[in-house]
């Protein structure tokens, strides 16, 4: 049995499909374009379409983590997801069984972005069933990462930094182990935070043959968020490492971006996994330029931490930057190897694209 994990070719957003042994389903941030006017752009959409499995018809996801509510991390969520009672749902989109929102989500009045706020709408409306039968229906289902004082009264649901999810969309034996790395609670309640500040992080383990595997994935962590998990995980290492904020230099320094040395307790937790990690920047391609994000000094910072440079992968210029494709990584007894892409898709559905929005 594997585990895969498989980064989208999204620019500078991020979108993560993992797909557990038990053939559990689970994205973390959403960045779906348009693919159907622009050639250029790749079609998540379809993918999804012909990989994940289907209840009665109907695709589902078992769940969805929301790191954020930048658009770059839920871009495209209203067009391709059902957001609504699971009775109404329309079978040309997507069910999430189970969502999981960061607390500054429910916390905020402000509009951050249509998306953003179709989520922390469907969120509510799923918040208000809990005592309900129905709130355990798949499509009802609810978690929210990370504690605020704010949020008492759904404390059933709340998942702090610090704990395991237990449970994916029902199940127990669900095939990894997720742990809450942020957001903590003082950065929740602090008025001055932003959301990055307060983007959900975890800890992913999964278990073969008595050898465990991490990945981690970070959202937009900056870097005195990111030596803070350092800090309370002293002896954390891991497998692969998305690269926060889309390889940003503001993840590995708080120094200036061009002149600035990279953290040394940056630099001392990548160095504990040098010798079999990979590293992920879900961004544009990377260039020797002053874009920051993504950032040719931080990619350096990383590279610099490897084993050896081909394990840096850049979502963007996989496996060529003409024509990118999803990144897909299988975990088994042996360890991390990358997906061919003659295999990355499996065919679950037959798919035929819609225009979505139009008749």
């Amino acid at each position: 049995m594997a585990n895969y994990i498989t980064f989208f070719p999204v620019d500078n957003g991020d979108m993560t499909l993992i797909e557990t042994k038990n053939k559990r389903y689970i994205m973390i941030d959403c960045n779906i374009r348009d693919a159907q006017s622009n050639d250029k752009i790749y079609d998540c959409n379809e993918y999804l379409h012909n990989n994940l499995l289907t209840d009665n018809g109907q695709i589902y996801l078992d769940a969805f983590f929301l790191t954020h509510s930048d658009n770059d991390h839920c871009r495209g969520i209203r067009e391709y997801f059902n957001l609504c009672e699971p009775d109404k749902l329309d079978d040309d989109k997507m069910r999430i069984d189970e969502l999981y929102v960061p607390a500054k989500l429910m916390m905020d009045d402000e509009h951050y972005n249509d998306d953003a706020d179709a989520i922390r709408e469907e969120a509510q409306r799923r918040l208000d069933l809990l005592g309900e039968d129905k709130a355990d229906l798949p499509g009802n289902r609810i978690k929210i990462v990370g504690y605020s004082k704010e949020l008492k009264d759904y404390t059933n649901v709340i998942i702090p930094a610090g704990a395991t999810i237990d449970t994916i969309n029902g199940d127990e034996d669900y095939g990894a182990e997720i742990f809450v790395l942020r957001p903590v609670k003082k950065a929740n309640d602090d008025e001055e935070s932003d959301v990055n500040d307060c983007t959900a992080s975890f800890k992913i383990s999964f278990e073969i043959n008595g050898s465990t595997y991490v990945a981690i994935i970070g959202g937009d962590l900056v870097c005195d968020n990111w030596k803070e998990v350092i800090e309370l995980n002293p002896d954390m290492e891991f497998d692969l490492l998305l690269a926060p904020h889309h390889c940003s230099w503001h993840a590995v320094s708080t120094e200036d971006t061009h002149t600035g040395k990279a953290d040394s307790n940056i630099k001392s937790f990548l160095e504990k996994s040098k010798e079999k990690a990979y590293i992920v920047s879900s961004s544009k391609a990377i260039k020797r330029d002053d874009d920051n994000p993504p950032s040719y000094r931080a990619k350096n910072v990383y590279i610099k931490h490897l084993k050896e440079a081909e394990r840096f992968k850049c979502t963007a210029e996989y496996p060529n930057e003409n024509n990118p494709k999803p990144l897909t990584f299988k975990i088994t007894g042996q360890g991390l190897s990358i997906k061919s892409i003659d295999m990355s898709t499996t065919q679950y559905n037959s798919f035929t694209q819609k225009s979505y929005g139009g008749k």
